[in-house]
């Protein structure tokens, strides 16, 4: 088993792997998101030129649906369904993030740090679609609460240690050592996507032996239109499309406060890179333990929409509350309290939205349907970027934090009247059991 690990055989090994993948992808966006904009604030970056960082990261995101497409249909199945690409897209973050390390930016080179960004989230989000479809391929129906919870919780935990390891390797060495020291973490996530397989007798690496498991041939899209009219099927259902506005809605919350933040720590309370780095991380981990037990259980236990219901009513209230902190906001313990409560009420919000995702989704083109969905929800942060840019210039901060949390209201109140398939799981029994 240890020689030869295979994710389907093992449920512990197919739920770190889940966790491990998405500790992954939190470690770039721990750097791109929370560090480089903390950096470039605390050195006189304005709203606009972090916003602009932070848009042009999202776009890869927005434009994933792509990736899912290409994922689904082009497969090297003797090496599973998705470890290919993965492995191909950690490689490719590797060699992003040492040249990057070489180009050295200064924090208010902001077109170089987007295409910096870019470059970089274009390898992450490959891995990320891959991800995603790995979850739906692997995961059983019993699983997807706890899954859910891995997913949003395993991303907080990356983003937590690069928060604020790299917040403080800028400070003291450079950004050019935040980028190196994120590229060998992504080195280590190869080498361990490579010692792992999907399913049994398949190939570890291209030359090696093995070959493709009869389940992998069976859902495999035969060709480009079978896959768009599976997915298109499921994608079309009204249901589905009322969906598409709770995760936009989520996406303008992350691009909001991905600006907000960083302005308000240096600016209000007068914080630099490593202070905001380190609350940063102090957030993101406390979020990352409390979704992956606490998250997962809940969304389990209660069920998906409840506790997406919950946890978008609890972040429209918490925003509420930052906003008529306002004249405090220049107090070390609010401003704690800010990133702190901000980071976990947002990242609750995960665990049921990968649930509902992978409850919509056909496995047969998972990584299509998944990505799309995920798709809307990075179309809303490269929105709600430039959203708040806009509303702080008009009416402040505050203002604009008002306006989020009505946005998350609506989005409460959409999940209120959305309706969940529940012939996913007959589905996969059926692929399942054509090739038992």
């Amino acid at each position: 088993m240890i020689s030869n690990p295979t994710m389907t055989d093992s449920k512990g090994f197919r739920l770190f792997t889940i966790l491990m993948l998405y500790v992954a992808q939190g470690i770039p966006i721990g750097l791109i998101d929370f560090a480089i904009p903390a950096w470039m604030a605390t050195n006189g970056a304005t709203a606009f030129e972090i916003a602009y960082v932070i848009g042009l990261a999202g776009m890869p995101w927005a434009m994933k649906f792509i990736n899912g497409a290409i994922i689904d249909r082009y497969t090297f199945l003797s090496m599973g369904r998705r470890r290919a690409w993965l492995i191909g897209s950690q490689f490719v973050m590797v060699a992003a993030l040492i040249a990057a390390a070489f180009i050295d930016p200064a924090p208010r080179d902001y077109v170089l740090l987007g295409a910096i960004a870019f470059a970089v989230y274009t390898a992450v989000v490959f891995q990320d679609v891959a991800a995603d479809a790995l979850a739906v391929d692997i995961s059983l129906s019993s699983e997807r609460g706890i899954t859910g919870g891995l997913m949003s919780g395993g991303q907080a935990l990356g983003i937590a240690i690069a928060a604020a390891l790299a917040g403080t390797i800028i400070f003291f060495f450079g950004i050019s050592a935040a980028f190196l020291a994120c590229g060998i973490c992504m080195a280590a996530v190869c080498a361990y996507l490579v010692w792992v397989r999907e399913r049994s007798g398949e190939r570890r690496l291209p030359w090696s032996e093995g070959e493709a498991h009869p389940i992998s041939v069976a859902i495999k899209p035969t060709d480009w239109l079978n896959l768009l009219k599976v997915a298109l099927r499921r994608l079309l259902r009204k249901h589905s499309i009322i969906w598409l506005l709770p995760l936009f809605c989520r996406g303008i919350g992350y691009g909001f406060m991905a600006v907000a933040i960083p302005l308000i720590a240096a600016n209000y309370a007068g914080w630099n890179e490593a202070q905001l780095g380190s609350a940063n991380g102090t957030a993101n981990l406390i979020a990352a333990l409390i979704v992956m037990t606490v998250g997962g259980y809940l969304t389990s236990r209660l069920g998906a929409k409840p506790m997406q219901i919950c946890t978008f009513s609890v972040y429209a209230a918490a925003i509420i509350s930052f906003a008529l902190l306002e004249p405090s906001w220049s107090t070390p313990l609010i401003m704690m309290i800010i990133v702190v409560g901000q980071t976990i009420t947002y990242t609750l919000t995960g665990p049921p939205i990968a649930a509902i995702n992978m409850t919509f989704c056909d496995p047969r083109t998972g990584a299509t349907q998944f990505s799309i969905y995920m798709a809307v929800v990075n179309q809303g942060i490269v929105f709600g970027s430039f959203a708040f840019a806009l509303l702080e210039s008009w009416g402040g901060i505050a203002n604009a934090f008002i306006a989020l949390a009505l946005i998350f209201v609506l989005a409460a109140g959409v999940v209120f009247v959305l309706r969940l398939p529940d012939d996913r799981e007959h589905v996969q029994e059926s692929a399942a059991e054509a090739f038992a």
